[in-house]
């Protein structure tokens, strides 16, 4: 695996409905991804839409203690503070992911057509996509034009 493959990022519904809107712009982890500043993401809207709906860049990994994440990016997470609370309960440090250049894929790609391909599973997280991999075809879809969500400098 190349760090620049692109990876499959796992997103709730809720949250990739709220990318596609333009209103979040960062995605809140509970551990830091190593990935580099550029790298482009399928986004995966887990079940049950279950659909690969988007392609994006991830700008910057940002590791920090939880309250300054909170300060820095809450208001870009689409998220409340006592669901940010309740995610996070037991850790330190969180990360969250800058999001830019957000391309809505004219035809989402199903699980199912996916799985059409090959065996195919979606990451509980992210992971890379190999060349030859089912969900590489995913190079082949239509997109919208670029969509830049809001966020301020943090």
């Amino acid at each position: 695996m190349r760090d620049e493959d692109p990876i499959m990022l796992s997103v709730s519904p809720k949250y990739a409905r709220a990318i596609l809107a333009g209103v979040k712009g960062v995605e809140l982890r509970r551990r830091a991804p190593r990935l580099h500043g550029g790298t482009r993401a399928w986004l995966y809207s887990t079940l049950p839409v279950g659909e690969v709906v988007a392609v994006l860049t991830i700008e910057k990994v940002i590791e920090a203690p939880l309250d300054e994440l909170w300060t820095r990016y809450g208001s870009h997470a689409a998220i409340s503070r006592p669901a940010f609370d309740t995610y996070f309960a037991g850790l330190d440090r969180g990360a969250a992911l800058i999001i830019r250049d957000v391309q809505a894929l004219k035809n989402p790609v199903s699980l199912q057509s996916l799985r059409e391909g090959g065996a195919f599973q979606p990451p509980q997280f992210y992971r890379r996509v190999r060349a030859g991999a089912p969900e590489a075809r995913l190079c082949d879809s239509e997109l919208h034009p670029v969509m830049r969500p809001a966020l301020g400098q943090g």
